[in-house]
């Protein structure tokens, strides 16, 4: 005990040395002009421009001209962020002289009373082998969940909540993304009984119905399909799995007809309208019909093409991370279905400019997406260019990347950037 006493005094002699002597020589600094954030504001203008002057030529889609635009609204909200933050920090009235009296008294006196309360001075005299278990064991129990172990606090709160739609919805999702199709379907015919005859709903149901039969459009989801068409007769996603249905019980006519409905209405998601057009092409060719198309024709099925139809992401040859978003059950309330949802990874140590950011909607939570180079706004701020990053989610009331107070959001993760283990962020939180 005598030992314990004697280390722990001298380790908080030193303590407290590394707190007073910086307190005693730190100088007041004059609060940083408003050059920095100038400066940020004149680089976003200029970058906005070379980005406009390259969507006019044709060498950026409409979806990567928005999508670099949101990535340099980000960049831009980040770096203002941090002059504010610096401004109010050099701008602080602070007394030194009162501060280094209160970490004198405070500091023993806290650390005091908190080791009386939940320390173990006999923890010196433990074996080693003794305190690596106990190690391990507290580490276990403070572990977050994974999205698996967070669908029976859901399914709790459903139980006590058998009205709440939007609990049924993401129970739902949630039971589709670890295929429990069995179960999903369960949470949409739920939801379709509190929610009948809405368009969202009928095509989620049918399409649970459809992954509980391996993948086979069964009669029952036919049917929902077809009420969706009633009410909306625009609907891709209802029109795209209409024509599934149709080729899988080889009535080709008809599914060329439904996949021709849709096609135009996938003009702003090339990827998704390639894909619908690989289906067209391969319907064509196998039944010698032709779809009624729009001038522009569906895009041929090239060698890059995943046997599914749809374009694997680009190879950029950089590390690449895989991250699962999942939504608190205790937020649920706090969010819609249609707030966008940014996922992001960040340098833990350079710029705050994102490196990669992906968006998504509440709807489709929870949701696995991938971080890569080819998601970088600027050559030189590659997810490779930073051994260490961060990875965050956040859902954005307002729409823009700004943060604001009322978003949610999960803890960001520090990892490397080349990890090969999924990363798992949990929105949990209301920014203040």
């Amino acid at each position: 005990m005598t030992a314990f006493l004697l280390i722990a005094g001298a380790l908080l002699a030193v303590v407290l040395l590394l707190l007073i002597v910086p307190l005693l020589r730190r100088n007041r600094q004059p609060p940083p002009s408003d050059d920095s954030r100038e400066y940020d504001i004149r680089i976003a203008r200029e970058r906005l421009e070379e980005l406009r002057k390259e969507h006019a030529r044709g060498e950026l889609s409409d979806e990567e001209f928005e999508q670099a635009k949101v990535d340099l609204e980000i960049a831009l909200a980040q770096d203002l962020e941090a002059v504010e933050k610096g401004t109010v920090k050099a701008t602080a009235d602070r007394s030194a002289i009162a501060t280094v009296i209160a970490v004198i008294v405070l500091v023993p006196t806290i650390v005091a009373g908190v080791y009386l309360k939940t320390g173990s001075p006999d923890l010196i005299d433990t074996p080693p082998q003794q305190m690596a278990a106990n190690t391990t064991a507290k580490n276990a129990a403070h572990k977050p969940g994974s999205i698996a172990e967070l669908v029976g606090e859901l399914e709790k709160r459903m139980q006590q909540e058998p009205n709440n739609p939007k609990g049924w919805f993401l129970l739902g999702r949630t039971y589709m993304k670890l295929k429990r199709y069995d179960d999903a379907v369960r949470a949409f015919g739920k939801l379709n009984d509190l929610l009948p005859n809405n368009p969202t709903v009928l095509i989620s149901l049918a399409d649970a119905l459809s992954m509980q039969n391996d993948g086979k459009v069964p009669e029952r989801a036919v049917t929902l399909l077809d009420k969706v068409l009633e009410l909306d007769p625009e609907n891709p996603t209802a029109l795209w799995l209409r024509g599934n249905a149709a080729g899988q019980r080889h009535q080709d006519a008809d599914a060329l007809k439904f996949w021709a409905r849709a096609w135009p209405l996938l003009a702003q998601e090339p990827a998704l309208q390639q894909e619908l057009g690989n289906l067209i092409r391969a319907v064509e060719q196998r039944s010698g019909l032709k779809a009624d198309l729009p001038k522009t024709p569906p895009p041929i099925m090239t060698a890059g093409t995943n046997e599914n139809g749809t374009s694997p992401a680009p190879a950029t040859g950089g590390p690449s991370l895989t991250v699962e978003v999942a939504l608190d059950a205790e937020l649920m309330d706090k969010a819609s279905p249609d707030d966008i949802v940014f996922i992001y990874a960040k340098a833990v140590s350079g710029p705050p400019m994102p490196l990669a950011v992906v968006r998504k909607r509440v709807s489709e939570l929870p949701v696995k997406v991938g971080l890569n180079d080819g998601m970088a706004m600027m050559p030189q701020m590659r997810l490779s260019s930073f051994p260490r990053v961060k990875v965050g989610a956040r859902v954005s009331k307002s729409g823009r990347p700004i943060p604001q107070a009322g978003d949610l959001q999960a803890p960001e993760v520090e990892t490397p950037n080349d990890s090969d283990q999924p990363i798992q962020l949990l929105i949990n939180s209301v920014r203040q």
